[in-house]
């Protein structure tokens, strides 16, 4: 294209150079007009005019001549007919010479120029003549037109990024510039750019999206296109993914975010100084990988990148930072208690001494240390900052519900036998979700997370227990409710699950569910509705209907909403009014030590959770799942 232009200016000085050699005709010979050449289209006095009409007579003017129809090799010109011409002396101008050249003669309004390269420049001049009188128009000039410039070839697209590409192709000396036209998949196609060059560079792109483009050169003006060049899809890299790792028992695990756009990751391991392909997983929400059958007490170093493909074409991104991560051995699951190694100690801490409810009724024989506080075995991965949250009886079994404080590993519950508390398993849950409530409904296990209660079927964790597993890793849960409430904690009454939400500062709810299809897919129903006083944990009904509340907050007096107390209620469960049971007076209130969670009932003693076994600031910390009796705790006192 600038090869062109430069021609054409090298043309008009050479039509200068012509214009000062050639001499001035002083006298007319034959039916000729000798004039100066000149390099300016407009300047008609280039004109020889042809035939007898070389005598311009005022009488005949010319109107715009207008090009009406423009081709690659062609462009045809249209005027209005001038009273008293019998026909019309068409001139083009000579680029090379810089002047006009008779081209042809017409006694109509029309005429076609033909044989013209692609993207040429063309200017015509025409006069009208009566040929009667040999008379002629002063000549009338066109307009610079173009013919259209060739078909875009050669067009490829490459260097893609998270937000940019380079597009390239054949550049046309037909062309002035080229007109880019980007679409997504659905073939909506905007303007998004114009140039010069033959190379566009697209830096508006969002990651891991597909697009199509199409260019169209111009010639002249960017409204004189050419035939666009076919669409090329392509797509935008997703950006890099952020990669955590961490070791594990004979492996590592690596985990990132998912990627916008991504249609699967690949995970790359470094050997020597060369990465190697480890593994692709396809899926976005594909976010986690472990690398299994490594050697302990080695470091392994890991990245990983996004990709996405359209039609058989892989676009792989930028690669995550590089993370490297030790192989180690991990011990089974603790279960001595993390604080008080004996009765003795137990009985010299804060929470026996400052609580008269411990020092007197505890049944230490019964309470036991909660597992996991000390370590936890995930899946062969080690965890020490597991809380623990709730507790149920189920057949011969205690359950424990944990979550981890980093959010680093999933959730868990500890399986201890109820005989002689031993730990039998752990169950690995599928998230990482604030594991709270748990109970038992004869065939599922139930367990709250934000507003969902997810079931564990009960016959999954037999199979563990009799295969003697150290864990079982769920894939995924039976079903998940959501409800309209958050769901704290759960406890299993006269056939209904009883779900109470938590709020330090407002009132809270305990709704009743019944359970259908137990045994296949569980679906709960809402039937009734207690108002629920602040800060509850656990909740807790009797064989004689008390309802028992673990209500606490915060780890110390100089909190706001310090509390650590079991409540008693003597709800009527059977009168409602539209749906709604009263709590009624609270009954009897018992002092517990600080951060009492989830409560459950097993015979006659009430069993109590303590988080404050993973709080370093709290006032009276407990490592133990703590007894009392029932009937202590349940005993009324008078109105």
């Amino acid at each position: 294209m600038k090869k062109k232009r430069e021609i054409r200016k090298i043309a008009l000085g050479l039509a200068v150079i012509l214009t000062l050699l050639q001499i001035m005709p002083s006298s007319k010979m034959g039916s000729t007009e000798h004039v100066k050449a000149a390099g300016n289209p407009q300047d008609v006095s280039t004109i020889i005019a042809s035939g007898a009409a070389v005598t311009v007579d005022p009488v005949l003017v010319m109107s715009g001549v207008t090009a009406t129809e423009i081709t690659k090799y062609s462009i045809t010109y249209q005027w209005s007919a001038v009273p008293n011409a019998t026909s019309y002396y068409v001139y083009k101008f000579n680029v090379l010479t810089g002047g006009y050249e008779y081209y042809t003669a017409t006694s109509g309004t029309a005429i076609q120029v033909t044989d013209l390269p692609a993207g040429e420049e063309c200017y015509m001049a025409v006069y009208a003549v009566n040929d009667i009188v040999n008379v002629r128009s002063e000549a009338v000039v066109t307009g610079s037109v173009y013919t259209k410039p060739e078909k875009v070839i050669g067009f490829t697209i490459s260097d893609n990024t998270s937000t940019s590409v380079v597009l390239r192709w054949a550049d046309l000396p037909s062309a002035s510039g080229y007109i880019i036209y980007r679409a997504g998949t659905g073939g909506n196609f905007k303007k998004i750019g114009t140039c010069e060059m033959a190379t566009y560079k697209d830096t508006t792109l969002s990651a891991g999206k597909t697009y199509q483009y199409k260019i169209v050169a111009y010639a002249g003006t960017v409204a004189n296109v050419g035939e666009e060049s076919p669409a090329i899809f392509t797509c935008s890299l997703p950006t890099a993914p952020t990669l955590v790792v961490k070791g594990g028992n004979n492996r590592v695990r690596l985990t990132w975010s998912a990627v916008t756009g991504a249609m699967g990751y690949k995970v790359y391991a470094k050997e020597g100084k060369e990465y190697t392909l480890v593994t692709t997983l396809e899926g976005k929400s594909n976010k986690k990988f472990i690398h299994t059958n490594l050697e302990n007490n080695k470091t392994y170093t890991y990245h990983v990148t996004a990709y996405r493909s359209y039609e058989n074409v892989v676009y792989e991104g930028k690669a995550s930072t590089d993370a490297a991560a030790m192989a180690l051995k991990v011990g089974s699951t603790s279960t001595a208690p993390k604080l008080f190694k004996t009765k003795a100690l137990f009985k010299k801490s804060e929470a026996c001494k400052k609580n008269k409810t411990f020092r007197q009724k505890l049944d230490y024989k019964k309470s036991f240390p909660i597992p996991g506080m000390i370590s936890t075995n995930v899946a062969e991965f080690g965890s020490d900052t597991m809380i623990p949250q709730g507790i149920t009886v189920a057949k011969s079994h205690f359950f424990v519900t944990a979550y981890d404080s980093k959010s680093v590993e999933n959730s868990v519950v500890y399986v201890l036998s109820k005989d002689d508390r031993t730990l039998e398993t752990t169950i690995v849950l599928p998230n990482k979700s604030h594991a709270g409530g748990i109970a038992f409904d004869g065939k599922n296990l139930w367990i709250t997370q934000a507003k969902t209660l997810r079931s564990i079927p009960y016959s999954d964790v037999q199979e563990a227990i009799k295969n003697e597993e150290s864990y079982i890793e769920l894939s995924s849960y039976g079903v998940e409710a959501t409800l309209p409430q958050q769901a704290a904690t759960v406890t299993y009454y006269k056939k209904l699950l009883w779900v109470a939400s938590y709020d330090e500062l407002k009132p809270g709810y305990l709704v009743s569910y019944k359970i259908s299809n137990k045994g296949k897919k569980p679906q709960l129903t809402p039937l009734k509705t207690i108002s629920m006083p602040t800060r509850v944990q656990g909740i807790a009904f009797s064989s004689n209907g008390r309802l028992i509340l673990s209500r606490s907050c915060q780890t110390n007096p100089k909190q706001r909403g310090y509390m650590h107390q079991l409540d008693v209620y003597k709800p009527n469960l059977k009168k409602a009014s539209k749906g709604i049971i009263s709590l009624g007076k609270v009954r009897n209130t018992v002092a517990v030590p600080t951060m009492n969670e989830e409560i459950t009932i097993s015979g006659n003693r009430l069993y109590i959770v303590f988080e404050s076994v993973s709080f370093y600031t709290a006032e009276q910390r407990v490592d133990r799942v703590c007894a009392l009796p029932v009937s202590y705790v349940t005993k009324l006192k008078k109105k």
